[in-house]
C-alpha cells in the first residue's frame, strides 16, 4: 500500500456514507469532517495541518446548496480536493536547470535513499529534459557510497565523476570544471549524509554550497519515517536554504501523512517522489494529481507520462501492426508484458487508473503473481514455440517447459487457455476496427485475456 492508498480507501468512503442528502447540512458536514479528521490523524498528518484543513473545508461547506445535477457527496469531494491541492503545494514546481552547467546539490540523512535518488534524477533529466547529466560522488564517509554511485552510472549509462576519498569540497569544484570542459548540462552532487544531523556535516555541506553555487538544493527524505522528516527538513533548510524536497519509499507501507504536511509546515515544495526501486521510479510531484489519487480519482496524466518515458515505442508499434494483421502470438504477449513491467508493479499502475481503486489488494497480488508466472513460462519456451503456439500441444515440449520453468502443469495449461481466449478477443477487436466500427470492449475485463492475465 503506497502513499495515498490509505487515505483513498478511507476518505472517499466517509464522504459517500455521510453525504446522502441533496444539501450540505450542519449535521452531515460535521459527521463527514469528524471521520476525515480521524483518517488524517491516523495517516500521520501533522495536527496543525489537520486543524487548518478541517476548518477551511467547514467554512466553505457550511450553508452551501448543491448546484443542479450535483450530489452532496460530489460537492464535498470538490471542496476536499481543493484544500488537498492547496496543502500539497497548489502547483508543480519544476527544476531550475536553465544555467549551463546547472548544479543540483542533493542532501539528507543516511538511509533516506539519497544516492539512488541521484541516479533516478539523472535518468529523469536525460529522458524528460533531454539534458546530459553528470553524477558526482562526494560521500567519502559512508562505506561503499561512491562505489554504489559508480555502479548506478555504469548500469544505466550515466556519467559519474569521483576522486575517491579526496576532499569533497575540492572534488565538487573539479566536477564543475570537468562538466564545463566535457559539455554536460547538469551536475548532480551526491553529498555526505549522517545517521543524524551534526555540526561537521552541516559545515561541510555549507562549504560545498558556497563553492558550487547550486541552482537547486534538494533534500531527500524517507517517507516511512513519519513526522520526523519535517524536523529534519527544517534544520537543513535553516542552514542551506533548500529549494525543494524529494520524498522516497512511498511505495511501501508508509501512510504518507508527513508528505501531506511537509509543504504546509516548511513552505518548501515537494518536487519529486520515489515509488519503487527501478531507475525510472522517480516522478515529478503534482499536487492536483496527488489530490486526485487520494480521493480515488486515479492519475491518468502521470500514467501517460510514465508510459511515454519507459515504453519502447518501436516495439509497441511492431506489436500493434502484427495484431492488426491477425498475427498476435506469445512472443508479442511477452513483449507487451515486458513493456508493462517497465512502468512498475501492477498495483502502482492500477491506482492511477480512475475506478481501478475498487480492486482489492488481494486481487492485485493474484494478478501480479499470474503475470510473473506467465513470464517465467514464456521465458522457458523457444522463440519458435512462442511464435507458433500450436506446437506447444506436443507432450515433450510441454514437459520440458514445465520442468525448465519450475511451474506446474496447471499453470502451464492456464497460460495457454488465457492466451487462446485473449487472441480471439484481439482478433475480434481488430475485425471491428477494420470495418470502421468502434470495438465492443464489454467483457474484456472479465476472466479472459484482459481480466485474467492482466
Amino acid at each position: 500500500m503506497g502513499f495515498g492508498d490509505f487515505l483513498a480507501n478511507r476518505m472517499k468512503k466517509s464522504i459517500e456514507k455521510n453525504m446522502r442528502k441533496s444539501t450540505l447540512t450542519e449535521d452531515n458536514i460535521k459527521d463527514t469532517l469528524r471521520e476525515i479528521r480521524l483518517t488524517l490523524i491516523e495517516a500521520d498528518v501533522n495536527l496543525e495541518v489537520v486543524k487548518s484543513f478541517i476548518k477551511k473545508i467547514e467554512a466553505k461547506a457550511t450553508g452551501q446548496y448543491i448546484a443542479e445535477g450535483v450530489r452532496a457527496d460530489q460537492q464535498m469531494v470538490k471542496l476536499v480536493h481543493e484544500e488537498l491541492t492547496e496543502i500539497l503545494g497548489k502547483v508543480n514546481k519544476g527544476l531550475e536547470i536553465s544555467k549551463r552547467p546547472s548544479v543540483i546539490m542533493m542532501v539528507g540523512l543516511q538511509g533516506a535513499g539519497k544516492t539512488t535518488s541521484v541516479g533516478k534524477l539523472a535518468h529523469l533529466i536525460d529522458k524528460k529534459y533531454n539534458k546530459k547529466a553528470l553524477m558526482v560522488g562526494l560521500d567519502i564517509y559512508r562505506p561503499g557510497a561512491i562505489d554504489q554511485l559508480v555502479e548506478i552510472g555504469a548500469k544505466n549509462n550515466i556519467a559519474t565523476f569521483e576522486r575517491g576519498k579526496n576532499d569533497p569540497i575540492k572534488t565538487a569544484k573539479e566536477s564543475i570544471e570537468y562538466a564545463q570542459k566535457e559539455d554536460f548540462d547538469v551536475v548532480i552532487l551526491d553529498t555526505s549524509g549522517r545517521l543524524q544531523i551534526d555540526k561537521p556535516l552541516m559545515k561541510e555541506l555549507n562549504e560545498i554550497r558556497k563553492a558550487t553555487s547550486p541552482q537547486e538544493i534538494l533534500i531527500v527524505v524517507d517517507g516511512m519515517t513519519g513526522q520526523d522528516i519535517i524536523n529534519v527538513t527544517s534544520e537543513f533548510n535553516d542552514l542551506l536554504k533548500l529549494s525543494g524536497v524529494i520524498v522516497t519509499k512511498l511505495d511501501g507501507d508508509a501512510r504518507g501523512g508527513a508528505t501531506l504536511s511537509i509543504t504546509s509546515m516548511t513552505k518548501l515544495p515537494v518536487k519529486f517522489i520515489g515509488e519503487g526501486e527501478g531507475i525510472s521510479a522517480l516522478s515529478e510531484f503534482h499536487p492536483k494529481r496527488m489530490a486526485d489519487r487520494i480521493l480515488g480519482m486515479g492519475d491518468v496524466d502521470t500514467l501517460f507520462e510514465k508510459a511515454v518515458e519507459v515504453v519502447d515505442q518501436r516495439t509497441m508499434e511492431k506489436t500493434m501492426k502484427r495484431m492488426f494483421m491477425g498475427q498476435f502470438d506469445l512472443e508479442d504477449l511477452r513483449n507487451q508484458l515486458a513493456q508493462v513491467a517497465k512502468m512498475g508493479n501492477l498495483g502502482g499502475v492500477m491506482k492511477m487508473i480512475p475506478g481501478a481503486q475498487k480492486i482489492s489488494e488481494s486481487q492485485l497480488e493474484a494478478a501480479q503473481k499470474k503475470l510473473f508466472t506467465a513470464n517465467i513460462l514464456m521465458n522457458s519456451m523457444t522463440l519458435k514455440e512462442r511464435r507458433e503456439p500450436r506446437v506447444l500441444k506436443a507432450i515433450n515440449r510441454k514437459n520440458r517447459i514445465i520442468k525448465g520453468s519450475g511451474r506446474t502443469e496447471k499453470e502451464y495449461n492456464e497460460l495457454l487457455q488465457q492466451f487462446d481466449k485473449g487472441k480471439k478477443q484481439v482478433m475480434e477487436m481488430t475485425k471491428q476496427l477494420k470495418s470502421g466500427r468502434m470495438p465492443n470492449l464489454k467483457g474484456m475485463g472479465g476472466k479472459g485475456f484482459g481480466g485474467g492475465m492482466f
